[in-house]
């Protein structure tokens, strides 16, 4: 679902180097691949450049690999966090906390449930004079494996209208995997490309978009472990119990 931003205020920017890397870091996003994540790599000929790590401290590390023909680049964060399955997928579900830890996020909400697992989502992007707002439209679906992990695959929704000042960001590729290493403790891997369409050179959106991912679970780390939904929990969803007695 979610992809990755620099938060820009409604002030009016004078720097020229201020104003470009604004202008990049609301394009990053943040959050499933259109294949099986267990054969993505597998299957996927346009991906074939070795992981470079950008960043890492002691839980978190972020890669990054060129795309095959073409400007873009894969991003795949890791990161360990405090948290059952149950409150982080409620977390990422509360739309109108999503601008509080999505980098740039002005609003984000749910278009339509289709069912418990799978939902169409809208999240628009702050713009700025002469830059039109992005949006990103997906549909987001989720299962969980024998082994507890949880998986959410996520692709474009385009069939949902966007808004007349918005551009559609392309979601070529995402891919949540949440995998659980203690009862309240996860550990969360996030790949995607993203276009962000528009005439922007991808030489200056690439690094902006690093480092946009790295704050966005910087926040998500920060928020998570405190949010109400850790003590709420889903249904459908089997956490890992604690072999205390």
């Amino acid at each position: 679902m979610f992809l990755l931003f620099s938060n820009i205020s409604s002030k009016k920017y004078k720097s020229p180097l201020l104003f470009i890397l604004l202008l990049i870091s609301f394009i990053s996003i943040t959050k499933a691949s259109a294949k099986n994540s267990v054969n993505y790599e597998e299957n996927n000929e346009e991906i074939i450049a070795p992981w470079t790590q950008w960043k890492k401290v002691s839980s978190a590390s972020l890669f990054y690999r060129q795309v095959t023909d073409g400007d873009l680049i894969e991003v795949k964060a890791q990161v360990r966090l405090t948290s059952s399955l149950s409150g982080f997928l409620l977390f990422l579900l509360d739309t109108d906390k999503i601008p509080n830890w999505l980098d740039n996020a002005k609003e984000s909400k749910i278009l339509q449930s289709l069912d418990n697992n799978t939902h169409i989502f809208t999240t628009e992007f702050y713009g700025f004079w002469p830059i039109k707002s992005r949006e990103m439209i997906i549909k987001s679906r989720q299962w969980q494996n024998d082994d507890l992990s949880i998986e959410m695959q996520i692709e474009n929704a385009l069939d949902f209208d966007n808004k007349k000042h918005t551009i559609l960001v392309d979601v070529i590729s995402a891919h949540w995997r949440i995998t659980p290493i203690s009862t309240k403790k996860i550990e969360v891997i996030y790949t995607f490309i993203v276009d962000p369409k528009g005439n922007v050179p991808m030489w200056l959106v690439n690094p902006m978009t690093l480092k946009s991912t790295w704050k966005t679970l910087q926040n998500i780390k920060e928020q998570l472990p405190q949010s109400k939904w850790q003590s709420e929990s889903l249904a459908n969803i089997r956490e890992m119990q604690s072999n205390i007695k």
